[in-house]
Order: C-alpha cells, then sequence, then structure tokens
C-alpha cells in the first residue's frame, strides 16, 4: 500500500539535501538524483517542495527516463489533494448544442455557462468543443485578462497518457505589430525525422565535395 503526502509535507522537503517533488499525483525523491539528471541539477533544485508537473510535462521525456522517475518514487499525493483526470472521450462525450469542454495545453475546461458571454460568440466555442482546442485559442491571439479568466473554468487535467507537448514559437501579429505566441505539438517521431533528414543533407554535402574532388584530379 503506498504512502500518502500532502502538499505541505512535500513542501517541507525543499532543500538540497532533502528534496520531494510531486509529479502527476506521486511524491519523487530527487536528492540523490541531481548529478545524474541530464539536465543538470537546475530544473530539479527550481521545483523541489512543490508540484512540477507541467515543468515535467513541458521537456519530451524519453521512456527511459519516465523508468527512472518510478525509481525515485516515495509515495502518492494525499486524496484530497490529487488532480482530477479527465480523458478526451470523457471531454469528447460533453459536446452538445448548448454544452462544451475542451482541452487547451492538457487542462480540460468546461465554457457551458461562457457560451453566451464569448466575445467572440458561442459558435466559435462549440466548433473546439470536444477535443483539443489549444491551436485555435493560441492562433486567435486572446489578451491577458482571457487566460487569467480562463482559471475559472477549469474542472481538471487532460490523462497523462494523453498529453502532448507544446512548443513555443514567436510569431509577429498584425495588428499593431504584436507579438503572439503560436504553438505547434513536436512528437518524438517528428523530432527524429527532423535528425534523418539533416544527417542525409550532411551526407550529400560530402558527397558532392568527394565527387568535385575526383573531378579536379582527374
Amino acid at each position: 500500500m503506498p504512502t500518502f503526502y500532502t502538499k505541505d509535507e512535500v513542501a517541507a522537503h525543499n532543500v538540497k539535501e532533502n528534496g520531494w517533488l510531486i509529479i502527476n499525483n506521486s511524491v519523487y525523491d530527487v536528492s540523490k538524483f541531481y548529478d545524474d539528471h541530464p539536465g543538470g541539477r537546475d530544473p530539479l533544485l527550481a521545483h523541489i517542495g512543490t508540484d512540477a508537473t507541467e515543468a515535467f510535462e513541458a521537456v519530451n521525456h524519453s521512456r527511459s527516463a519516465k523508468y527512472k522517475l518510478e525509481e525515485l518514487k516515495v509515495g502518492e499525493l494525499s486524496e484530497n489533494e490529487r488532480r482530477h483526470y479527465i480523458s478526451i472521450e470523457q471531454v469528447a462525450a460533453k459536446k452538445s448544442a448548448n454544452g462544451a469542454w475542451f482541452v487547451i495545453n492538457n487542462k480540460v475546461y468546461d465554457v457551458t455557462k461562457f457560451l453566451d458571454l464569448h466575445p467572440g460568440g458561442r459558435d466559435i466555442l462549440l466548433c473546439n468543443a470536444g477535443g483539443d482546442a489549444t491551436q485555435a485559442f493560441t492562433d486567435n491571439g486572446h489578451s491577458p485578462a482571457a487566460y487569467k479568466m480562463m482559471s475559472t473554468y477549469a474542472i481538471g487535467d487532460l490523462e497523462p497518457s494523453e498529453r502532448k507537448v507544446f512548443v513555443t514559437q514567436k510569431a509577429t501579429g498584425e495588428r499593431s505589430g504584436a507579438t503572439t505566441a503560436k504553438v505547434g505539438v513536436k512528437s518524438g517521431n517528428e523530432s527524429l525525422l527532423i535528425q534523418i533528414q539533416q544527417q542525409l543533407k550532411l551526407l550529400i554535402i560530402v558527397a558532392l565535395f568527394i565527387i568535385a574532388g575526383v573531378f579536379f584530379l582527374t
């Protein structure tokens, strides 16, 4: 049976020699992992004593990294403080003519009561309901006030196994030269494909140099 800890108990382990953190409702002791962490010790030290779920999910960790994480596990977060996880199937089931749930940056929102209050009208919300609306939301360049309002309608987090890793890219908006953030999804397969393409380009360049050398020598 797992040992349960409160957030206050985890927060008490916030020193270098005794550093704990929370990821997806589980509690980990990373005190002896600082020097072995591929990303360096600073990212770990910056989050000890806190819930580091968002920081962990923001990095496309490998399967082996997740296995290693399990070796550092010391317990679970107490039942009354655990994050509420919702599947994409549950989100899709809430789509109707008068109801709307959707996902933005791996968080689930119920905007049913906001449909008639939305400045852009209810149709755009209903159009994106039932799925991941991250791209649509970021493409529309919402104001800081809109981002702040989102917390009012947050009802949980997307299931960890169904989450996406978002890579923020800067793009210049057309209105008043404002800078907005565009969010794209980067999968492990896409990263591998990019690496292969780069290696092929390098091989082609090397081959061209060899051919040119042979041509001049003959």
